[in-house]
């Protein structure tokens, strides 16, 4: 990393920088105390009223920041010269101390502990390509062959740590390109919801976002420059849509049928599955009666079809859930009329930042300041992973369960109800349809981007009455409204609970994984299944996040521990790696206890996390530092190994 800038561009950019973390890369360049003082001491991370996400500025006089930006002038300037060397990453005990100083808060050394990786200050991989590196191991990993179903997020992420081991594997995809729920989805503002910063591989971090909430098209080719940086576009078979997969218990290895480009099903022989298919990616359109009447267009929002123009037209929107929000407020802009079909509403949060561009300084710092992408990284994983979890656990001694989880449930509702109210305007009609009756994280909020300013114009309505059935010019809900549209559109989510479906999945005694799960999908850690051996899950049941943090982290997570099964295979020259279905029930039985006292567990709660019978089976359990401990270290007891 070489700096590239003169003094006048540094002093322009140090007026964009994160204070705090600013900090963090002088002390960890000095290597001493000198600035970890009460007189640099960062005010504490805080979320402003009425919103989800944390100041984490510093709140300094101007006095101390200029002292500070001329103090780092001096230090850059001498990094640029080569006149001072490189630091080492900081020891654990020197992570907890610094984090803990740039926070203001005590911190947990595990929480540091996972910041050294995700930083990369430590590299996560080293205890399994230890362990992989031994020439007696060497010589049966050469013999494998691994093949990833899907080439997403996790199937890049699979593909880039297999690479790394030097495992031979082949990635199946459905589609005609890379990326997953990035490529299929384009509908209007669609855009993700993690800060992108920490929505990026922690060994793939990208400098140049435009944006703190990038949306589609800079996503989409973010993973198809980590396909190509990574090396891994060659390993990739598209339009090759895997129909079914079969162990074969003499061979030790799965049977792959998929369906290549030619329209011909092809096989393919692999000793290990994993499956990286997600669980946003088959969408779901309801049934209504008379649906086959309707004479206007329609189609899905994961199927948004743009030779449609919306301009003037009269159009529907059925679905209150994340893709609606994102895609209402751009729809409403271009039709003549805009109405939303709603079920239930969803908790929105307020954020100054989700619109915010990148700053110019931040962007140079990233791509040139070493060290600050690393604390850049730490302190937003610190302020968007786990903060809120304390109010998603239940108090069994709470006296409102019906409408919160607990006191600091309840003040985030009587907060988000606050910010509803004044979204509306003169609309406080609408307020008692906007409202929720379920706690706050009973489902992931959704960011707000002029939602409730969306619904309160003249041009759109939002309509509450169940649909009754469809007519030949449009729609007729229940309480006799006939309304009449264009174009419909269904935001209407994906199909969720049937985790690998419509793969065709049979494991030991020819046991087909659909019918074994039904409505009750299971796995060890969301990655393994009794009877399936060498098949891994990512994604899988019980691995959805709510409360905030980053899918991709999650993945990370699986990742390594999968990782560390196929170096536990090849230290026991082990062709075939099984969970123990007694392990696996008893991890199940915690996850299903854990959920029920949990926000989303909570029995006004309707989503898709749930089956029919009300057991959560998309959501995990686990805070995600929590899931990160216990993904981190393998336990060779659970698995039966042949």
């Amino acid at each position: 990393m070489q700096i590239a800038a003169n003094e006048e561009q540094i002093k322009k950019s140090l007026l964009d920088l994160n204070i705090p973390t600013l900090l963090m890369v002088m002390t960890q360049y000095t290597g001493d105390d000198r600035w970890l003082v009460d007189r640099y001491r960062p005010k504490p991370i805080y979320v402003p009223e009425g919103e989800i996400f944390p100041d984490d500025s510093g709140d300094y006089d101007d006095d101390i920041a200029d002292e500070i930006r001329a103090a780092a002038l001096e230090l850059i300037l001498k990094i640029r010269d080569d006149e001072v060397p490189l630091p080492l990453p900081p020891s654990a005990r020197r992570m907890r101390e610094m984090m803990e100083f740039s926070v203001g808060e005590p911190l947990e050394q595990d929480f540091c502990d996972m910041l050294l990786e995700e930083t990369n200050f430590v590299d996560r991989d080293t205890d399994w390509l230890g362990k992989m590196a031994e020439p007696s191991k060497k010589r049966f990993l050469d013999q494998l062959h691994v093949v990833i179903v899907g080439a997403g997020m996790s199937g890049i992420c699979t593909a880039a740590k297999l690479k790394r081991a030097g495992i031979r594997f082949t990635i199946l995809e459905k589609n005609d390109a890379v990326g997953g729920t990035w490529y299929e989805n384009t509908y209007p503002d669609c855009g993700v919801d993690t800060p992108n910063h920490f929505y990026s591989f922690s060994f793939m971090r990208n400098p140049n976002w435009s944006g703190y909430y990038s949306k589609r098209d800079e996503l989409y080719e973010y993973f198809e420059r980590c396909t190509d940086e990574l090396d891994i576009r060659s390993h990739i078979k598209l339009q090759a849509e895997v129909i079914g997969m079969t162990f074969n218990e003499k061979r030790k290895s799965w049977s792959v049928d998929f369906s290549s480009e030619t329209g011909k099903t092809e096989t393919i022989e692999a000793n290990i599955v994993i499956s990286a298919v997600g669980q946003l990616n088959r969408p779901v359109v309801p049934k209504f009666a008379g649906q086959d009447n309707y004479t206007g267009e329609s189609f899905h929002s994961a199927r948004w079809r743009h030779d449609i123009d919306l301009t003037d037209k009269k159009v529907a929107v059925i679905g209150t859930g994340c893709s609606a929000v994102q895609l209402v407020p751009k729809t409403a802009e271009k039709a003549r009329h805009l109405t939303v079909f709603q079920r239930t509403p969803h908790w929105i949060t307020p954020s100054r930042d989700y619109y915010r561009s990148v700053e110019d300084g931040i962007k140079w710092a990233l791509n040139y300041l070493p060290g600050y992408a690393e604390w850049h990284r730490a302190r937003m994983i610190f302020g968007f992973m786990d903060r809120n979890w304390s109010a998603v656990v239940e108090d069994p001694n709470w006296q409102h369960k019906d409408r919160s989880m607990n006191e600091q449930n309840d003040m985030i509702r009587e907060s988000f109800t606050a910010y509803i109210s004044a979204q509306l305007g003169d609309r406080q009609d609408l307020l008692p349809k906007c409202v929720p009756d379920f706690p706050v994280y009973g489902k992931r909020p959704v960011i707000d981007n002029d939602w409730y300013k969306t619904l309160a114009r003249e041009d759109v309505t939002l309509a509450d009455s169940p649909i009754k059935s469809f007519t030949e010019k449009g729609i007729l809900t229940e309480d006799g409204v006939k309304h009449e549209f264009d174009v419909i559109v269904y935001a209407t989510g994906f199909n969720t609970n049937q985790f690998l479906w419509p793969i065709d999945v049979n494991g030991l005694d020819e046991k087909n994984l659909g019918e074994s799960w039904g409505e009750t999908p299971e796995a060890y850690k969301g990655i393994l299944v009794p009877s399936y051996p060498n098949l891994f899950c990512l994604y899988g049941p019980n691995t959805n996040i709510v409360h905030g943090g980053s899918i991709i982290y999650n993945t990370e997570c699986q990742v390594h521990y999968l990782m560390q099964c196929i170096a536990l295979m090849a230290e026991k020259e082990a062709s075939e790696l099984e969970i123990s279905a007694e392990i696996n029930d008893k991890y199940n039985e915690e996850v299903q206890d854990l959920s029920q006292r949990l926000a989303w567990g909570h029995p006004g709660v309707q989503s898709w996390y749930k089956n029919s019978e009300g057991r959560v089976v998309n959501n995990s359990p686990f805070s995600n530092l929590e899931y990160w401990s216990i993904t981190h270290d393998l336990d060779p007891e659970a698995y039966n190994l042949s």
